[in-house]
């Protein structure tokens, strides 16, 4: 049977330097599906010292224009090239592809999660007022078109933000459920740690800024801070100002391994981000043995079930999120309900799991 052909539009690819969990998310399922019935192709913007061209994990790989003007050449990429495709995935990230203007080839939509008024946190006022038009113009150019998102909230937020979807289909991030493991015992006195690229609205600083009370109610609690990102200067300034330094550990840009070392000694991994799809690292974490602290908001409330395999707090309530933090810590047969409960879960979350329920989005997206 001839293989059904996928183009694959997102802003970065797997290899792109600034590459998150949107990237790892398409990569590790579509080149699964690209082993079956399909031949996947991927394009994304061009990166100084990676070709035009090449095939990663048997994908072959497309990089042309340029990190800010990339929409405009994916949309003439995609006008020029549709007759080659039988299905045409955009990921819609920031500021769309507006494939359905352009194309008449099969679509399908992923959404990891709109920004909307958050945009305002985390970039100036221009380009922030542009991307939220940007967004707020899907629902008018995307009525009666397929998405995919990768949770509930997700799937939710698409319907609140006015579009009127044909259907929309959830698909959850995987796990590499073998790599994540325990692999250092929980240090004493308490680490809590976060992973993740230090942007303002990852909101690393809320848990810089509860440190001085977490270290009254937690004597010789500590804090290791993974990732970079345009915000480290201010988080350290932060950092110096509260007087916390001792507390406080940054450790720049972490490898696999060294990643999975931190969040197995930590006791409590925070995600405090005001905007995540999903949270793929809180399930890292779950697999390392560790539970997750996590912001109430979409997405992160899809990957915690709050008192069962991890806790969610209010971000408008500091206070409470350091007796919470506190409370769990001091209670040692809870924490270890929570992660025994945190584990089993993330167990089941696996790549190929997931790679399955994508294959049958795609097949209902075809026929």
């Amino acid at each position: 049977m001839e293989k059904k052909k996928i183009l694959l539009i997102n802003w970065r690819d797997i290899k792109n330097p600034e590459a998150g969990g949107a990237e790892l998310y398409f990569h590790e399922i579509f080149k699964r599906i690209n082993t079956r019935n399909y031949e996947v192709t991927v394009l994304s913007h061009s990166v100084k010292g990676l070709p035009a061209e090449e095939v990663v994990d048997g994908m072959r790989t497309i990089r042309t224009g340029n990190k800010f003007l990339f929409n405009y050449t994916a949309h003439r990429y995609a006008r020029k090239h549709q007759h080659e495709y039988d299905l045409i995935v955009e990921d819609l990230n920031k500021i769309p592809f507006f494939t359905p203007c352009n194309t008449k080839v099969k679509r399908l939509h992923m959404v990891m999660h709109f920004f909307r008024k958050s945009i305002f946190r985390e970039a100036f006022f221009p380009m922030a007022l542009y991307v939220y038009l940007m967004e707020r113009a899907v629902a008018l150019f995307y009525k009666g078109e397929n998405f995919l998102a990768i949770s509930q909230s997700t799937a939710d937020e698409i319907a609140d933000m006015g579009i009127k979807a044909k259907w929309t289909e959830v698909v959850e991030p995987g796990i590499d459920t073998e790599y994540f493991h325990p692999t250092e015992k929980k240090a004493d006195p308490p680490v809590i740690s976060y992973v993740g690229r230090l942007m303002k609205y990852k909101n690393a600083q809320f848990v810089i800024n509860a440190m001085p009370r977490l270290r009254e109610l937690v004597p010789g609690i500590r804090l290791e801070v993974a990732g970079g990102g345009d915000y480290r200067s201010e988080l350290e300034k932060l950092v110096d100002k509260l007087g916390v330094r001792d507390s406080v550990k940054f450790l720049g840009r972490v490898s696999e391994d060294e990643k999975r070392d931190l969040l197995s000694r930590s006791s409590l991994f925070i995600n405090p981000s005001f905007k995540e799809g999903w949270g793929i690292n809180n399930i890292e974490a779950n697999l390392c043995g560790t539970i997750s602290m996590s912001n109430n908001v979409a997405g992160l409330k899809d990957s915690v079930v709050d008192g069962v395999t991890g806790l969610l707090y209010e971000n408008d309530d500091p206070e409470g999120f350091c007796q919470k933090a506190a409370a769990v810590l001091h209670d040692k047969d809870r924490l270890s309900q929570l992660e025994r409960n945190a584990r089993e879960r993330a167990l089941s979350m696996s790549w190929d799991a997931m790679a399955e329920k994508m294959e049958k989005v795609v097949e209902k997206a075809l026929n």
